[in-house]
Formats: structure tokens, C-alpha cells, sequence
């Protein structure tokens, strides 16, 4: 993609020693500047163009999804779910690469945080393509790219999940890892954060494999203890929940990076993979077995999930709608998209905001280089039949 952009300028600079070469052929293209100054508009308006408005032209099209019930309509949330940035570190990728694709993801995010305004934003895991590979120094540098690629206004929370390339797959995943993580990001096992009485629970997915590891013990636990909490929420008035001050009672939202137990994304109501292809448990998705414990302690009402890269709407295992959203960088899909979220705690509405694809990048660069083409060549057509007229009448005058 950025070859592109790169390309446009290189050409036009080439072209302009080629012609420099010969006197009489500059002296005519240059006699009028005014084909160099329509190309270097049509160059920079293309630049300013994709660079920094198309993002607000495309998002436009995305609206807050209405619910059905009014109970709680005047004031529901409004939740922006992304997944799978990836941002590069220093081992894997070329640097143009981290540098283009970055950019357009922290333009995406800003027009999108501007124009929808969320009440909260969920990052669902794989913020870092080499987070299990960095030292200390790298990670902090990370982050710091990380909160100022997806900054929000004061008061709007960026709730980060962990995924796999954050900490390492179940068989990676140490200490050390895990608790830098939380460190920086609040939140890297399992947890339950409420805001506006609806309650989320964040799932390290690679910590559900139940084989009796420390990090698998930790989220079992966790999970029992959220068990025993929602249960409190929704009968405070059994014995043992009686002196514990809780929030009122809604079903929760799972939020966590793999995808609950499907074979395929052939079991999608909707999808955008190029290709169809079996998954695997524990490492494309959850097992069986996860996402049975997960639907037996928690009781959730729906889903959302990344990992895949590709957006996916099913009815899952437990039989609520689940959402797996589409990875945020052209690295990964080059037609990204998010979710956008309106919720209330007895209800919700999900639609889906297609962003900038990268193809409409690339195109519209090629149109500003094939229009300065075109330019060259009408300019080349003058010159040429400029001189033949000049020749011609040349011999003319000679033969009188």
C-alpha cells in the first residue's frame, strides 16, 4: 500500500530529469507549469483525501443500533467493541508497514470515537502482535503507543481483554506475562465490571482449558466467585447475600478474545471469510467443555469475541447470540469493522460499522497517478505535433 503513495511523487520526479535532458522538450513543457501544478493538486488532494477525511466520509454511514424495549431507552449504553489490532514490535514486520497501517488505525479509531461518542470502548485481546516476545522496555513502549493509538476523551473507559500474542497461548502463558499485562491494563485473568447496571465478564480464554494449571484454577475460581456474585445480584434476599450491598441484577455480556465452541464459520449467520475452515478447540476457539462451564456459572444473554479476524454472527453452544468481530487492521483484513453495541439491562441491539477498506486507499492513489499520466501524455501530444507543425512549415519556407 504505502509503495503507493511513494510511487506517485518518484514518477513525476523521474520523468522531470527525463525531460530535463532534452533542452527543447523542457522548454515547451515548461513554457506552461501549469500541467505540474494540476498534477501536484491532484496528488496532494488524494493525500489529504485518504489521509484524513476518508475515515469520517465512510463512518458517517454507521448509527447506534435502536432496542426494542423502552424500558431503559433514555439512558442505555452505547458500547464500541473492537478486536485484534496487533500492533507490531520490534522483531516482526517492515517498518512501513507498522508506520501506514498504524496510522490509518489510530485515524479510524479517533473518527470513529468523534462521530459515535461510546459510553465505553472493549479492546478483545491481541492489542500486541509480540507482547509474549518483548522485555520490559519494549512492553512499556507498547502500551504507550497502544493508549495514544486508541485515546479517548476523559471519562469514556478503554476496557482492554487479553489475547494470545498479549500473553502467550495456554501452553506459553507465565507469570511474568500475565501480571505486566495487569500492570498496565487492569485486567489480564477473569473479571466482572459493571457500568450502567450492565455487567461484563472478561474471560482469559487461555485459561480455560480446566487441566489443573494455576492460571486455569485462578479463572475457575474466579468464575464461581462472579457465579456466586450475579446470584447475590439477583436474590438479595437469601441468607447468605444479605449483608453484601450489590448492583441490581441483569444477565451478563461475555467479553473475551477466542470465540465460544463452533466447528466453523460455516455455522455463521453472517461472515466476511475469504475461506471456510474447521476450527480447532483451544486454539481457535473454546472446548466444548469452557463453553458449557462458562454457560452453567454465568447464564449470559450474549457474546462477543475476536481471534478469528473475521467477523462472524452466530447463535452459539449456548444458545445466545455471539459476535465475533472483525480484526482492526488492514494487516489482518484489509475490510475491517467493528461492533457497535446499544444495551440496556434487559435488552440489546447489535450492528456492525464497515470502515475504510483498503482497496479504496489504493485506488484512489492509482487514479491520482494514472490522471498525472494522462496529463504527461496530452502535454507530450502538444510538444509532438507542436514540432511536426514546426518542421513542416520549416521545409516550406525552404522550398520558397
Amino acid at each position: 500500500m504505502y509503495h503507493v503513495i511513494f510511487a506517485i511523487p518518484a514518477v513525476l520526479l523521474a520523468f522531470h530529469f527525463c525531460v530535463c535532458l532534452h533542452r527543447r522538450v523542457a522548454i515547451v513543457f515548461y513554457r506552461n507549469m501549469r500541467w505540474i501544478y494540476a498534477c501536484f493538486v491532484i496528488v496532494l488532494c488524494a493525500i489529504i483525501f485518504c489521509e484524513y477525511v476518508a475515515d469520517f466520509v465512510v463512518l458517517q454511514n454507521c448509527k447506534w443500533p435502536e432496542i426494542r424495549r423502552k424500558k431503559y431507552v433514555d439512558d442505555p449504553l452505547r458500547t464500541m467493541v473492537i478486536a485484534d489490532p496487533h500492533l507490531l514490535g520490534p522483531h516482526r514486520g517492515h517498518w512501513m508497514d507498522k508506520l501506514y497501517r498504524e496510522w490509518h488505525m489510530k485515524r479510524s479509531f479517533q473518527a470513529a470515537s468523534r462521530l459515535l461518542q461510546p459510553d465505553v470502548v472493549f479492546v478483545l485481546g491481541d492489542l500486541f502482535d509480540e507482547g509474549d516476545m518483548v522485555n520490559d522496555k519494549h512492553f512499556d513502549s507498547y502500551v504507550m503507543r497502544y493508549l495514544q493509538m486508541f485515546n479517548l476523551p476523559a471519562g469514556i473507559p478503554l476496557i482492554s481483554v487479553v489475547g494470545n500474542h498479549d500473553v502467550g497461548f495456554h501452553h506459553r502463558m507465565h507469570p511474568f506475562f500475565t501480571s505486566r499485562f495487569e500492570h498496565y491494563l487492569n485486567y489480564s485473568m477473569v473479571h466482572l465490571y459493571t457500568i450502567k447496571q450492565i455487567h461484563f465478564v472478561m474471560i482469559n480464554s487461555m485459561a480455560m482449558e480446566a487441566d489443573g494449571c494455576m492460571f486455569c484454577n485462578e479463572a475457575e475460581q474466579a468464575l464461581k466467585t462472579i457465579s456466586n456474585t450475579l446470584f447475590c445480584m439477583q436474590h438479595p434476599h437469601v441468607a447468605e447475600c444479605a449483608r453484601t450491598r450489590r448492583h441490581p441484577y441483569s444477565q451478563p455480556i461475555i467479553m473475551q478474545h477466542f470465540p465460544t465452541y463452533r466447528i466453523s464459520d460455516k455455522v455463521c449467520r453472517e461472515h466476511d471469510a475469504p475461506h471456510i475452515e474447521a476450527f480447532r478447540e483451544r486454539y481457535h476457539v473454546l472446548s466444548k467443555e469452557a463453553t458449557d462451564t462458562i454457560g452453567q456459572l454465568l447464564k449470559p444473554r450474549l457474546a462477543f469475541a475476536g481471534h478469528s479476524h473475521y467477523y462472524c454472527h452466530n447463535i452459539n453452544r449456548l444458545g445466545i447470540d455471539e459476535y465475533t468481530v472483525s480484526s482492526f487492521s488492514w494487516r489482518n483484513n484489509v475490510n475491517p469493522s467493528f461492533m457497535l453495541a446499544t444495551i440496556t439491562p434487559d435488552d440489546y441491539a447489535v450492528s456492525r460499522c464497515k470502515m475504510l477498506p483498503q482497496q479504496f486507499v489504493i485506488n484512489s492513489y492509482l487514479s491520482a497517478g494514472i490522471a498525472c499520466l494522462v496529463l504527461v501524455a496530452c502535454q507530450l501530444k502538444k510538444y509532438w505535433c507542436s514540432r511536426r507543425l514546426t518542421t513542416s512549415e520549416t521545409a516550406h519556407l525552404k522550398q520558397h
